[in-house]
């Protein structure tokens, strides 16, 4: 699967651009403050249904403008197929070959991808809520039952909450119900996740360190699935003096160990970036074998990331991937990434496609 072309209407810096792109390895360069990043970004938001930079969809809209829009051809197992979406600052539409929506959230395992960008390392030194962000985005790309039953407890956990509020505690139990049984799944699937990364986050972190470093990721959850209905029930009185529920998955956390310490107290500014791009790595080559196909690989900044011996070793896998977009500054041949100078170039210069 891959990403054919890409036409750009009043999206961020571009007012009109069209663009096409190699099922391979392209390079999007330029200056900086040209677009380059705002080019993957709306690559990634036909591939996920939202962006990397911002919670606000009126921050992609063309400044002075009243709307964005974007169409790409995907192409899955030999088939083309048009997606068209669209945002006029209320209304959202997204439309495939066959159906019309009000929402994005229907992109998600359609092009599923992997992005590896600067801000990565909030994974390590943000809160839980960035890495339950890791959790959901990865296992929704590939598992529509996840989807389900995520939006399944929050609504119940926004009910219970509205009730626990309220003094109301004897219109609870169906609330609690409704929560355990989707816990219990939500609970099983960041659990496999994490078994399933183990051994390509080894391989990768042992490649990218050459050898010197050991990383490993630990699912923390905050409740077990078995008990997690008396949990809530046990805890009522006190959850009625806050207002809130205070275990489940929404509380749940994941930590990342290196030669095993905790990476958020000990690594280094140049360990949690070979982490950050080991664990990309590894959920790239995860994500392939969920979902049967060859997922996108996004790179944001190419050169901010690694010191000039972790990059050539990062670069020398990204021939074993699929399709792969890397954004860099107009110095990539001078740093003697073979590779990149290789792939299909895309000078990106004032929000157009030179």
């Amino acid at each position: 699967m891959f990403l054919k072309n890409l036409y750009l209407r009043n999206f961020r810096n571009y007012a009109e651009a069209q663009v096409e792109f190699h099922p391979k390895c392209n390079v999007l360069y330029g200056d900086n403050a040209q677009g380059k990043t705002n080019l993957l970004e709306a690559i990634y938001l036909i591939a996920t249904g939202r962006s990397f930079r911002t919670m606000r969809a009126e921050e992609l809209i063309r400044h002075g403008q009243s709307f964005f829009y974007i169409e790409a051809t995907v192409v899955r197992d030999m088939i083309s197929q048009t997606v068209k979406l669209s945002f006029d600052g209320e209304s959202r539409r997204l439309q495939t070959e066959a159906n019309t929506y009000s929402s994005f959230h229907h992109l998600l395992g359609l092009l599923p991808s992997v992005l590896y960008a600067p801000a990565d390392t909030e994974l390590i030194t943000g809160s839980p809520a960035v890495r339950r962000r890791f959790f959901n985005l990865h296992l929704a790309q590939s598992d529509p039952l996840y989807v389900h039953h995520l939006s399944r407890y929050w609504r119940a956990m926004k009910q219970r909450n509205c009730l626990l509020r309220m003094r109301n505690e004897h219109d609870l139990e169906c609330w609690e119900i409704e929560m355990a049984h989707s816990a219990a799944y939500l609970y099983t699937a960041r659990e496999e996740m994490t078994a399933e990364i183990k051994e390509p986050l080894a391989k990768a972190a042992q490649r990218l360190s050459g050898d010197k470093e050991s990383l490993e990721l630990r699912f923390a959850p905050s409740y077990q699935p078995d008990t997690y209905l008396s949990q809530l029930k046990k805890s009522r009185p006190r959850e009625v003096q806050l207002g809130l529920t205070m275990a489940g998955p929404h509380r749940d956390d994941l930590n990342l160990f290196i030669d095993g310490k905790p990476a958020r107290l000990f690594a280094s500014e140049g360990q949690k970036k070979t982490s950050m791009a080991a664990l990309r790595l590894a959920e790239w080559e995860r994500l392939c074998r969920r979902v049967e196909g060859t997922a996108l690989m996004g790179i944001d900044d190419f050169g901010l990331h690694l010191d000039a011996p972790r990059q050539q070793l990062l670069c020398s896998s990204l021939d074993q991937l699929g399709q792969v977009f890397v954004t860099t500054p107009d110095h990539f041949s001078r740093n003697g990434w073979k590779l990149l100078e290789a792939a299909h170039r895309i000078k990106i210069e004032s929000g157009s496609i030179a």
